[in-house]
């Protein structure tokens, strides 16, 4: 950091008290308290201190009003772990959210801070903040902020050489925050590393998403999986019947859902289909939310074994239904192949839905 000087009533210059941090957590709750001092991180964000992971607990994790989430770990020059396992440490916090279930992240969240992420999740802006989060959660898609009180040379190289040979969806940006005083004024001095490289990659990323409506949708499958086609098409018509919206999310593989509620409006799941590397296109019957519910909210035990009574007797979504049952909804694997499945079932396991929502019309 140069040398920074204040200017006194009497005219002449001085340079601040150097204070520093009695703690890392010194460092970790101004950040989570003011997370527009995180590069890339807007004011209105919302922070959780000591997010806990498989891994242990995550300094500050932010997820900001777009859905991007930002993991910050805080270390002091002190710390012997400044130079190579904050690395470490902070990719190993990653991984352990990469594909971490929305629902499992928002319990988490709200177990540590007791507040909701998603207050209006049911429907508005809400949902789709639940979506973009859930999104990058299964990508992988994270800011990896290294905050420090004094930054070194190697941390320096080891940024800049992590940013630029890591995916386009990761950014590691290091920032070192020197904190002074000058009588009763707090001076926060932060000096950013890596975050040229960082905004480039966050660039390209954004500029490849797509929105995964119905017509992009289906192009992308007849030019990748034309086996899928007839199957989605089935999928798309069968919705369509039911009043379904076929909600496409913006991004850079096909992931769309059906977002599925009952007469009062409630969100029971979604029903969703994601395309992965090596797998292709899946659809997933997401429920978790059940499993959640208020028991006055929830439906009836009657309609639940229903549900999974006929999902049992669907063709290729057997597996569904016994795994729903075996977890009593709270889980929501396993994901089934597209093109495995013959467009009747598909028909059915769209109808079968009705029985939880309590819509009526019911055929098998």
């Amino acid at each position: 950091m140069g040398q920074i000087l204040i200017r006194q009533s009497d005219g002449s210059w001085r340079e601040p008290v150097l204070a520093g941090y009695a703690a890392e957590t010194e460092l970790q709750g101004i950040l989570a308290e003011h997370p527009e001092l995180i590069p890339g991180v807007s004011a209105d964000a919302a922070t959780c201190r000591e997010f806990q992971c498989a891994a242990g607990p995550a300094d500050v994790v932010v997820v900001d009003s777009n859905g991007e989430v930002t993991l910050v770990e805080c270390k002091l020059a002190s710390n012997p772990q400044i130079r190579r396992e904050i690395v470490g440490q902070m990719f190993d916090y990653a991984s352990r959210l990469w594909r971490l279930g929305i629902d499992e992240f928002e319990t988490r969240w709200q177990d540590r801070t007791g507040q909701i992420l998603f207050p209006s999740a049911s429907n508005g802006d809400g949902a789709t903040l639940r979506d973009a989060v859930e999104h990058n959660l299964v990508k992988g898609r994270f800011r990896i902020v290294l905050a420090v009180d004094a930054i070194n040379e190697p941390l320096k190289r080891m940024t800049e050489y992590l940013n630029a040979m890591s995916g386009p969806g990761t950014s590691i940006i290091a920032v070192e925050y020197v904190r002074l005083f000058q009588g009763t004024t707090e001076i926060l001095a932060a000096q950013t590393y890596g975050q040229e490289l960082a905004e480039a990659k966050s660039a390209a990323v954004k500029a490849d998403r797509t929105l995964w409506d119905v017509g992009t949708f289906r192009a992308w499958l007849e030019a990748n999986e034309p086996a899928s086609v007839s199957s989605f098409l089935a999928l798309v018509s069968e919705a369509e019947s039911m009043g379904l919206e076929f909600s496409g999310s913006l991004s850079v593989a096909p992931s769309a859902g059906l977002r599925i509620s009952d007469r009062e409006g409630r969100w029971l799941g979604t029903v969703s289909l994601f395309h992965f590397s090596g797998q292709g296109t899946s659809i997933e019957f997401n429920f978790i939310r059940v499993s959640k519910m208020l028991a006055d909210e929830m439906p009836a035990a009657t309609a639940l074994e229903a549900f999974l009574d006929e999902m049992s007797t669907i063709p290729g979504l057997q597996e569904v239904g016994e795994n729903l049952r075996s977890t009593w909804f709270t889980t929501r694997r396993p994901n089934v192949s597209l093109a495995a499945l013959e467009e009747e079932s598909v028909r059915r396991g769209l109808r079968a839905v009705t029985i939880l929502q309590g819509a009526g019309g019911f055929t098998r």
